[in-house]
């Protein structure tokens, strides 16, 4: 299996991460003629119908390649991966959250991240199910997704990364209000007690709850199929924007100012230009 023209991705942390990792390494690929390997198992090739990569039973070859490590940070764009050495493999990574690595192959990353049908079929059921839960026909679905988890311990407290304070959702929703009509919010929450909470005083508007338990990409799937998507903080929420090709809102704010945490991003290297910012 050994050859001179692979790339391997780290294949560290949770799906939104490992998406970046894939897209990147996608995107570098494409300009360097070199081939993508997965591993069977990996999570990311159990969520999607992934074409025109090497499948492989076992990654350890990976191991075996020159590791080069992204010289920006994680999420900033480093310019020089874009051109790697001729007639070698690689191991790239760690994280290349950057729509710089990808953005000349975006129409192939869309088509690559196509769920597998198992998924699908669960997060149609579930759109069906807001959709017939609405009164009227054909409601805009405005995906809202609450990332609190492990942003709120300690460790990420002290590097700075900040939950999107509620400000943030309300003014967002606002904004989707003033835009369009006949709107539900969906939100998928990893702590849907918090979301619940916060949400509760917006008695007016038509609100629903993925329920807990369904798994992360079932709650992707849910959000991509979503007309328009409100991020609030996280990989996750940047994907389910950049499936959703729609109206996508972040907050302009993931790093508290001056912290490590906002040291690690480039915003305009990170978010994309056509998505619009909202702060409070």
């Amino acid at each position: 299996m050994v050859s001179e023209h692979f790339l391997c991705y780290a294949n560290k942390g949770r799906l939104g991460n490992l998406m970046f990792e894939f897209a990147s390494l996608t995107g570098i690929a494409a300009l360097n003629n070199k081939t993508l390997i997965v591993g069977r198992d990996d999570y990311i090739y159990k969520v999607f119908d992934l074409k025109n990569v090497v499948v492989l039973d076992n990654r350890d070859v990976c191991n075996t390649f020159e590791f080069i490590e992204e010289a920006l940070g994680c999420c900033k764009f480093d310019r020089t991966l874009m051109t790697l050495p001729r007639g070698k493999s690689f191991k790239i990574g760690l994280y290349l959250q950057s729509w710089k690595y990808f953005y000349h192959v975006q129409d192939e990353i869309r088509r690559q991240y196509q769920f597998r049908d198992h998924i699908k079929e669960k997060a149609r059921h579930i759109v069906n199910t807001i959709r017939a839960s609405y009164i009227y026909k054909s409601p805009k679905m405005i995906g809202i997704h609450i990332r609190i988890g492990d942003i709120g311990n300690e460790m990420h407290n002290y590097g700075g990364l900040v939950i999107a304070p509620e400000g943030y959702i309300y003014k967002a929703m606002e904004y989707t209000k003033a835009r369009f009509s006949d709107i539900i919010f969906v939100v998928a929450s990893d702590d849907l007690k918090w979301s619940r909470s916060v949400l509760s005083a917006r008695a007016n508007d038509s609100i629903y709850f993925l329920e807990e338990g369904v798994s992360p990409e079932v709650d992707l799937a849910v959000l991509a199929s979503c007309d328009h998507v409100i991020q609030t903080v996280g990989t996750f929420s940047w994907w389910a924007g950049f499936l959703s090709e729609s109206v996508s809102i972040y907050y302009t704010h993931p790093g508290r100012v001056g912290s490590p945490g906002e040291a690690r991003y480039n915003y305009a290297d990170f978010f994309l230009p056509n998505w619009i910012p909202i702060d409070v």
